[in-house]
């Protein structure tokens, strides 16, 4: 579940996000907000000659070719199609969405199964975020989770084909494409001769320039901030529990799934964020951290020394990497 965060002004603006300004007067910027992969998207920059208008276009452009490709939920995309037809039969598909495919797999693979993009029956199944959310019958989980898991994805790379091993398999990228989205837009912006933006993604940041202040949400009390990062030309991207959820006799029910049960998963993190260059890979391990648990999430962050994270567990516990600079707000 990616939660918001919160860009930190001197004081919070009204929708909570905003760049960060040391003068008492804010420069004229030029920002851009549309709906795309089920989230709100805005781009700021202080760029503001002829150029960049257009590079804000460009970026819309290429982000809603995206959703085209990569939504589960649209009936228009690609993706739905694949997720219509694959079971049993090779399915030609584009080079993008092959690349986003094989790749979610990789990290599927490398994360065993934390981050999986084949959990799509379950999504389904349990409606998290939507008017049908409920819990299901014991049996309706089982089937979905036999119908679930990356190990039933087969892709001929040579071909470039697609197949599922299971009728009921059904793929959501929402994990990794609203990273990799990010990175496109920033690519295009960046060759555009954009220098300085802030890009949010429903709550996700991505950087482009240097010595930006990003304040990470309380996953306790949304309307204030815990921690403070300080970045340059990366991106923020945090998973947390509480923004598409709904609670039911007492139980808390969010919509990041652990394949392994079928349901929510309750690995003691609440929010993990992951900050690195590469959105689409801060996206992805956020979500396989808030799965892994602190313990298992902290071991294979030591793999991997380029990152940064910052782990908070329910009992609001602060776990966070040497690599980055943080203040925490008591």
């Amino acid at each position: 579940m990616k939660f918001k965060i919160l860009s930190l002004l001197l004081a919070l603006t009204l929708n909570g996000c905003g760049i960060f300004n040391e003068s008492s007067e804010s420069p004229p910027t030029l920002n851009r907000t549309d709906y795309a992969l089920g989230t709100y998207i805005t781009v700021k920059t202080p760029d503001i000659p002829v150029t960049a208008a257009s590079a804000l276009d460009k970026a819309f452009a290429r982000l809603f070719g995206i959703e085209m490709i990569a939504s589960a939920k649209n009936p228009e995309s690609e993706l739905f199609y694949v997720n219509e037809n694959a079971y049993g039969r090779d399915i030609i598909v584009s080079d993008e969405l092959y690349s986003l495919l094989h790749t979610g797999r990789f990290y599927a693979q490398l994360t065993d199964g934390a981050f999986d993009i084949a959990l799509g029956s379950i999504v389904e199944l349990w409606g998290i975020g939507t008017e049908n959310a409920r819990v299901p019958e014991a049996y309706e989980i089982t089937e979905a989770l036999g119908n679930s898991g990356f190990e039933q994805l087969v892709l001929s790379e040579g071909e470039r084909t697609v197949r599922f091993l299971r009728e009921g398999l059904r793929i959501d990228l929402g994990a990794i494409a609203k990273g990799y989205a990010a990175n496109e837009m920033k690519r295009v912006l960046v060759e555009s001769g954009v220098t300085d933006a802030i890009l949010d993604l429903g709550g996700d940041i991505v950087v482009i320039g240097s010595d930006r202040r990003i304040g990470i949400a309380d996953p306790r009390n949304s309307a204030e901030i815990c921690a403070i990062v300080t970045i340059s030309d990366k991106a923020v991207m945090t998973s947390g529990d509480y923004e598409r959820f709904f609670d039911e006799n007492g139980v808390h029910y969010h919509h990041i799934f652990d394949g392994t049960t079928g349901f929510s998963a309750d690995s003691g993190i609440i929010s993990a964020t992951v900050i690195f260059e590469c959105a689409m890979i801060s996206d992805v391990l956020s979500t396989a951290f808030f799965v892994m648990g602190v313990e298992r999430a902290v071991e294979f962050a030591a793999t991997m020394p380029e990152i940064g994270y910052i782990l908070i567990d329910n009992e609001m516990n602060f776990y966070y990497s040497e690599n980055i600079e943080i203040e925490i707000i008591n």
